[in-house]
């Protein structure tokens, strides 16, 4: 992440870059160093003198990128003492980022994992991701053109006729960006997730319920009571005409007899006499299978769980692979759709093992890179795998082992390496993401421009959502609309001016100073953007340049 951070500001937003680091030799620090343009500061700890040495005070951005929130805090709070500083900081548990963030002044508190969960899940289930993003009265997504809403602007974008990120109105898109004026409800998703679950779920909770040798027994009893039911049905309507009976009245007399709740009929026919005698006995038999096989079910299941094993047949489920803090994340977004979910964890003190059990997801402990774990958690019959480990290669061969289990299995795996990935989708068909490569350039974003409100991932691409004031004696004071577009690069979404937000204003509206442009934009879009809003000034002859530090510990 913290490489992937670093090349991302330099060769993208082509900023000066400070990192410090406990040593240049060990992880990514070799790595780190042979960029260039970038000066690297050792220091083993966030203290005030490796604030100094990085040269904090002529910085305009910090970004602490260690794996530990309490530090990350802690050094965001130091840096604010000394200077002030936008500061981003990566966090683990949101909770607390969201807590804190409004305490510590010009600070964006980030999580990687949140940013790339729904691109795995939608990855994973074949669907659009769910990214959401809050604008005055409205909330702009992603969607499919078939889907938007006829009275809501669209903007198109991911055409396949064009590659082109921002296409025009008369290019065919195969996904649109819409504003809506309420969050769009997944409810539907949900529910088809869940009516899809409810079926298999009750199939596999029978076959476990029931061993293959008590189905047999308990088909046969089932059969006895039906057959009874018929016998009753039809001699007893032949003894006696004046007294016929319809079938529900037999299914009725049926069930009582096979509950043991029948009074003997002397005056019946010997037939019907049997068919009683057989069914009250198959509903005797019946009674003590189906409780033994619910008991043991329910030992089983427990012990199953403590031993980190499924106890019986599950299908239509989706594997996740490594319970980290991604993995933990896709696994309990899956289970609140509804999808049902069983985790491969080789640690069991991990701590998204608890996790997962707090929410009922079924956890197999074993190697993933191993055939006979995947076996284990039933990967036959899976709907898609997703390998999200910390360890390139046991994603890999989890990934390459599914697929020789089954050749039509979607599968799905975190690697760290892009260079790796890109080869292995060629080569093998197998869609890959990266952690680091979906959050590197919201973190990168974030630190260099104040005027980004979010960000909409489309695939390996970012499209940022920028705001833009309009300064008197710019280049678009009393310009129009229209003159903003940029073909391919921008589109304006919104236009404030100080009464409300026009949604999809009219190209020919005349903008003044002070009003709010909001646009979908390229990074090269949105640069272009706040270079023309402002008015142009000549740069000082002594200015100093910015060198914006950052932390990056491994």
């Amino acid at each position: 992440m913290s490489f992937r951070l670093v090349e991302e500001l330099v060769h993208r937003h082509n900023e000066a870059v400070t990192v410090i680091l406990p040593s240049k030799r060990r992880n990514h620090g070799p790595q780190i160093s042979r960029v260039p343009t970038v000066r690297v500061v050792e220091n083993e700890q966030l203290d005030a003198d490796a604030f100094t040495a990085a040269r904090i005070g002529h910085a305009k951005a910090l970004a602490l990128m260690v794996q530990d929130d309490v530090g990350n805090i802690h050094a965001a709070m130091r840096a604010l003492e000394i200077t002030d500083i936008r500061v981003v900081v990566r966090v683990y548990n949101t909770g607390l980022g969201t807590k804190i963030e409004g305490l510590l002044g010009d600070c964006v508190l980030l999580s990687d994992a949140s940013m790339a969960t729904p691109s795995f899940v939608a990855a994973a289930l074949g669907q659009v991701e769910p990214r959401y993003l809050s604008i005055g009265d409205r909330t702009v997504f992603v969607t499919t053109p078939q889907a938007a809403r006829s009275n809501d602007p669209v903007w198109p974008i991911s055409s396949a006729e064009s590659e082109i990120l921002l296409p025009g109105d008369d290019v065919s898109a195969d996904l649109v960006i819409t504003a809506t004026a309420r969050r769009p409800r997944r409810l539907g998703e949900r529910s088809r997730h869940r009516v899809r679950r409810l079926f298999s779920r009750f199939w596999d909770e029978m076959r476990e319920i029931l061993d293959r040798k008590l189905r047999f027994v308990t088909l046969f009893l089932v059969l006895v009571i039906a057959a009874g039911t018929f016998l009753i049905w039809d001699f007893h309507d032949q003894y006696d005409q004046t007294k016929s009976i319809s079938w529900a009245t037999a299914v009725y007399i049926t069930l009582l007899a096979a509950a043991g709740g029948i009074d003997p009929d002397l005056a019946a026919p010997a037939a019907e006499k049997f068919a009683h005698t057989l069914v009250s006995f198959a509903g005797v038999l019946l009674v003590p299978v189906f409780t033994a096989s619910i008991v043991e079910n329910m030992v089983g299941r427990k012990l199953a769980m403590e031993a980190g094993r499924l106890r019986g047949p599950i299908s239509d489920h989706v594997i996740v692979v490594g319970l980290g803090n991604v993995g933990t994340q896709i696994a309990t977004q899956l289970n609140a759709l509804g999808v049902p979910v069983v985790a491969i964890e080789r640690d069991e003190r991990s701590r998204g093992v608890d996790a997962a059990k707090g929410q009922g997801i079924p956890v197999v402990y074993g190697d993933a890179s191993q055939l006979e774990t995947l076996e284990s958690a039933q990967a036959r019959t899976c709907r898609a795998l997703i390998a999200v480990t910390s360890n390139d290669i046991v994603n890999l061969e989890a990934a390459l082992h599914a697929r020789e289990m089954r050749d039509d299995l979607k599968t799905v795996l975190r690697l760290f390496e892009p260079d790796l990935a890109e080869r292995v989708q060629r080569k093998f068909g197998l869609s890959s993401l990266s952690v680091a490569g979906v959050a590197a350039a919201e973190f990168a974003a974030a630190m260099t421009d104040q005027t980004v409100k979010g960000s909409i991932p489309v695939g390996r691409h970012l499209l940022l959502v920028g705001e833009v004031t309009i300064e008197a004696e710019s280049d678009l004071d009393g310009h129009p609309v229209s003159e903003v577009a940029m073909d391919g690069h921008l589109r304006v979404m919104a236009l404030s001016k100080g009464n409300g937000l026009m949604w999809a204003p009219h190209p020919n509206l005349v903008m003044t100073p002070g009003d709010r442009l909001f646009v979908l934009a390229t990074r090269r879009g949105l640069s272009t953007l706040v270079n023309i809003a402002k008015v142009s000034q000549e740069p000082e002859p002594a200015q100093r340049p910015i060198v914006p530090p950052q932390n990056f510990r491994f």
